[in-house]
């Protein structure tokens, strides 16, 4: 097998703040491999935007900051760099799609400038020949008559054509890997399906691997290879699309997926209790406050994240007391 193209190792960025210290991502191990999709789901306030946003060193300081940990990109451990370094892989290499476009984007500038800029810092590029590509890439992600948009100004666009403005932006440099984090929100159900088909298509046909944040798990079911359920600042399982949606061990993943809808039935079935305040967290096993199977040792002690003793989940991993 391949080595993985970006390897991130006991994780923990904390956030320093009056109240106490927010351990938002408290050892969070992951792995991706080139062409392969990783999605990592949870509920909102898991640690997963967190995630993605110390993968390029964007935790803002103070109050934040990686404590331990070790994020490998082609070999090389990015918390190590330095910020200059840095610069030439954001953007370059890797490459984010944030949340909202319309905060993303800045509202003073042409969309066509926004584009090129990217390519002139890292390509080099002049600026008329920067505009060129930029018509190439808004084409590339399905805008309608590009030589017109490079013109207007974000609030011009729709909230569907700005988040393919910004996947333009993150394609410009044809990055290894792009992150994105929660590319759908707020975006109506049909629109939505139009953003992931385009990345998954660009994806695949430019060889890229993709980082996906969101907490919609029939987006994942359509769209990843591999997926990682986080809550509380941790990875509760870890495993193939096929196998955590088939057999999921850990009771967190498993009420997930039975909150989902289905057809034919009226209620939903939520998990119940609320996540715990990231200042008080459970001693133990973080989701023993709302965990169905909870026993004594839940309370005590936390679980590791360690393999299924299966012959066939060999790359299922689960953090559950139940299951070691």
């Amino acid at each position: 097998m391949s080595s993985p193209l970006l390897d991130i190792r006991n994780l923990k960025t904390y956030f320093f703040v009056r109240a106490g210290v927010a351990k938002a991502v408290d050892g969070v191990d992951l792995t991706i491999r080139t062409g392969e999709t990783l999605a990592l789901v949870g509920e909102s306030g898991c640690g997963k935007s967190v995630t993605a946003y110390s993968i390029l060193r964007l935790i803002p300081s103070p109050p934040g900051k990686i404590v331990a940990g070790e994020i490998f990109f082609e070999g090389e451990n990015l918390l190590l760099l330095p910020e200059h370094e840095l610069r030439k892989i954001r953007g370059n290499k890797i490459s984010m799609v944030f949340q909202d476009p319309l905060t993303s984007l800045n509202p003073a500038f042409r969309i066509g400038t926004q584009v090129a800029e990217v390519l002139q810092v890292h390509r080099n590029l002049r600026k008329q020949e920067a505009l060129e590509y930029s018509v190439k890439l808004l084409k590339d992600v399905g805008i309608p008559a590009p030589e017109q948009r490079i013109r207007d100004y974000p609030h011009q666009l729709s909230g569907g054509m700005r988040q393919r403005v910004m996947i333009a932006m993150a394609l410009a440099c044809e990055p290894q890997l792009i992150i994105a984090d929660e590319p759908t929100t707020a975006l109506d159900v049909t629109v939505q399906a139009q953003i992931l088909e385009l990345l998954h298509n660009l994806k695949e046909s430019r060889g890229m691997a993709l980082l996906l944040i969101t907490h919609d798990l029939g987006v994942v079911a359509e769209t990843a290879q591999q997926v990682a359920v986080m809550y509380a600042g941790k990875i509760m399982e870890c495993a193939d699309v096929a196998t955590l949606f088939q057999t999921p061990r850990n009771p967190y993943t498993q009420g997930l997926l039975a909150s989902l809808p289905r057809s034919g039935e009226k209620r939903l079935t939520p998990i119940k209790g609320m996540v715990p305040p990231i200042f008080d967290l459970p001693s133990g096993c973080r989701f023993n406050t709302r965990c169905p199977y909870v026993f004594d040792r839940c309370l005590r002690e936390e679980p590791g994240l360690r393999a299924v003793n299966s012959p066939t989940d060999k790359n299922h991993l689960v953090r559950c007391w139940l299951h070691q």
